[in-house]
């Protein structure tokens, strides 16, 4: 057979199919070959994000252990020393009290911190700042924790209603104090740590969680001071 102009539209016509055939199976292809790109790119954004959220778990776990493990060994030196009410000479990253709120599941050893800054050691456990009131005393003891790394100690304080109990125990005493108050305010409001004379504790966290676009504050006054 000889080669004539239009080569395989001339074959293609002698064999009975239309010239146009062959164009309309490939324009057909091209759907398909999109849907297959589609697909694949679905298939990669679904994969990034498993990824993605492994990650996230990978390091909430791994800050976990991290804090139960400094909790760990503060619960044991609070066990054979604990502190007293009593400021004394109490050095940054040491245990300072025991603080539980059954309502939340919290029970954690409240480490000394040396400033709002101090991010090492608040991921040890909750971190009582310097300048406020300590277990029991005049003013207000204000206490800091994670909501949803390291531990999490702070994690339900937004469960803390009025009438809830929080207790502070120390090597001499066992503190109640009774919530009446929670609020929402911006990081740069400091007020949550000015000093009065009632005795109160105030709790603070970030809000809401995985953000620190704001803080939580629950705030207790001293009900019961027993003895031990």
């Amino acid at each position: 057979m000889k080669c004539l102009p239009g080569g395989e539209d001339a074959a293609a016509e002698e064999n009975g199919a239309s010239p146009l055939a062959g164009d309309g199976s490939r324009r057909r292809r091209k759907p398909r070959r999109k849907g297959k790109v589609l697909i694949i790119v679905g298939l990669s954004l679904i994969v990034a994000g498993l990824l993605g959220l492994a990650g996230v778990y990978s390091y909430i776990y791994y800050t976990d252990r991290k804090a139960a493990y400094a909790q760990d060994e503060l619960s044991k030196r609070w066990e054979e020393e604990p502190a007293s009410s009593e400021e004394g000479d109490v050095s940054v990253g040491d245990g300072i009290a025991r603080i539980l709120a059954p309502g939340i599941g919290l029970d954690a050893i409240v480490v000394e911190l040396w400033g709002l800054d101090d991010a090492d050691n608040l991921k040890r456990g909750p971190g009582h700042i310097p300048g406020t009131a300590y277990p029991g005393q005049p003013g207000n003891m204000v206490i800091s924790g994670h909501r949803t790394t390291y531990g999490a100690p702070f994690r339900h304080i937004e469960q803390l209603s009025a009438g809830d109990e929080i207790i502070i125990m120390t090597a001499d005493n066992r503190y109640v104090y009774e919530v009446y108050e929670q609020r929402i305010v911006l990081p740069s409001d400091l007020t949550v740590l000015e000093q009065t004379g009632e005795p109160k504790l105030t709790l603070t966290a970030c809000h809401p969680w995985y953000s620190a676009a704001q803080r939580i504050v629950v705030i207790a006054r001293l009900v019961e001071d027993e003895v031990k």
